[in-house]
């Protein structure tokens, strides 16, 4: 009896183990999700680099070049021709095109032999001949419209936008779908919004920069840590110029958590929110640098605080907080 017991718990350990060991951590899958929301900022920053054929660089883009480009500053390899790319991802039906798919045309008359990324609201973004990279729209009567072959869905979302795996039935279900929906956020990859990570101060610049329709097309430099190169240039200057967000001493820490308080400054400028000395939090004194933006955010019924009548301006905000106040400011 006491061998069985003894055979049966070694079985039983036995799995475990392998299973430990064959079966990645939640937060190891977490880690290797794609952040899909870097695409627009990605491909607005290049709006204006000119037409070279064969070109792959910010120099000159060809078509595929342009689009290669981009995906990879997103973490997505494509390969090398539009004939090619037109090999990957899933077929997609004009009808329902989302941010992101690839649209493919026939300009040579010897099929595919352009791509551009779907923008949203018809239109496309690519390095045309006559234009450089530059904006079009796929029903183009002139031009696109009849040279239009097909799509192709490369990122691994959902079949509706938002109703994100990791948001249905919870607290902030709404919020995140109702931005989904106007394609401010697109999410990670495998359809995850990861609604508990913080969210950091360049998350933060591209999510205002969609909501406000900010250009982001601006290449140059605004900070010493964020090059004319990095993803989120384009928004960064975009917050920058619209006087939304400042740095420290030169450096605009883009992979740093965003605070309450510092959130609180963000909003209030963005949304030209007022402050309303009723509105207090027994963690926020009257001398708190952000208390004036901090009682703006709830004089507008965009924060209630916590339940024990705190704020806790220093804590990082969530991605799901984010997009709960986002959204509260939009429809107020």
């Amino acid at each position: 009896m006491i061998r069985r017991v003894t055979l049966t718990l070694i079985s039983c350990f036995a799995l475990l183990l392998s299973s430990l060991l064959l079966e990645p951590s939640s937060s190891a899958k977490a880690a290797n999700l794609t952040n899909y929301d870097k695409l627009l900022p990605a491909a607005y920053k290049y709006m204006g680099v000119p037409y070279r054929y064969g070109g792959t660089t910010a120099s000159g883009f060809d078509c595929s070049g342009y689009v290669r480009q981009v995906y990879s500053e997103v973490g997505i390899s494509l390969p090398r021709t539009a004939a090619q790319m037109y090999g990957q991802g899933t077929a997609v039906s004009k009808s329902n095109l989302r941010v992101g798919d690839l649209v493919f045309f026939n300009t040579s008359g010897r099929g595919v032999s352009h791509v551009g990324i779907y923008v949203g609201n018809n239109e496309f973004i690519n390095a045309a001949s006559s234009k450089g990279v530059s904006i079009a729209k796929v029903n183009d009567p002139y031009y696109w419209g009849s040279r239009y072959v097909g799509a192709k869905r490369i990122f691994s979302t959902g079949n509706a936008k938002g109703n994100f795996r990791d948001t249905q039935n919870s607290w902030v279900a709404k919020d995140v779908n109702a931005l989904a929906n106007k394609d401010i956020v697109i999410g990670y990859s495998n359809n995850y919004y990861r609604p508990n990570e913080s969210i950091s101060r360049a998350q933060t610049a591209t999510i205002l920069a969609n909501t406000l329709d900010l250009k982001m097309t601006n290449r140059k430099q605004p900070f010493k840590d964020v090059t004319s190169s990095a993803w989120s240039v384009g928004a960064v200057n975009a917050v920058k110029s619209a006087g939304i967000f400042e740095g420290n001493n030169g450096y605009f820490m883009p992979d740093k958590a965003l605070t309450r308080a510092q959130m609180a400054t963000v909003l209030t400028d963005a949304f030209d929110l007022k402050a309303n000395s009723s509105y207090t939090f027994k963690d926020v004194p009257k001398d708190n640098w952000a208390a004036a933006d901090i009682s703006a955010l709830a004089a507008a019924g965009i924060t209630t605080g916590y339940d024990d009548g705190t704020f806790k301006p220093n804590e990082p905000v969530t991605r799901a907080q984010m997009a709960a106040f986002v959204n509260r400011a939009v429809s107020r």
